[in-house]
């Protein structure tokens, strides 16, 4: 806990003012965090090449997620994998963060969202190589980092 900081010198406050880091850790984690992460498991042998390349999704693959519910029991689908979006958040903050996929429901394409609480599983079932090209420039272009979403 860092009671009061310093703005300029001799100016003070209570530790709130956004262009200034106050704490050395995070709890959001940097590209650089989870690269480290993945060569740490990688080296111990709990990861390997093929594993690390799963373990990413990128908005446009193509991925089966299966869902737990605990009244009604499993729930697969098959869709692109459209982002993750708060549908609420209170005053309080909160929110639950869901899933957005795209899908075929009854033969018509929908647009699903879905509690990522209840996300038991997922497999990148095809992998969008045009679309992740483009994102991965955009991200470089604004210093922003897709694709390490569950991993």
């Amino acid at each position: 806990m860092i009671p009061h900081a310093s703005y300029g010198g001799t100016e003070w406050g209570a530790g709130l003012r956004r262009t200034m880091c106050l704490s050395s850790g995070t709890m959001a984690e940097t590209k650089d965090d989870i690269t480290e992460e993945r060569r740490i498991l990688k080296k111990a042998g709990v990861l390997d090449d093929k594993l690390m390349d799963r373990m990413d999704i990128y908005p446009g693959d193509r991925v089966r997620f299966r869902f737990y519910y605990p009244q009604s029991g499993f729930e697969e689908i098959i869709g692109h994998f459209l982002g993750f979006y708060t549908l609420y958040e209170g005053p309080e903050g909160g929110g639950d963060l869901n899933l957005v996929i795209r899908a075929v429901k009854d033969g018509r394409p929908t647009v699903l969202y879905k509690d990522r609480n209840y996300l038991e599983e997922f497999e990148n079932v095809e992998p969008n190589a045009e679309v992740r090209e483009q994102i991965r420039d955009l991200d470089a272009r604004h210093g922003r980092h897709v694709g390490h979403e569950f991993g």
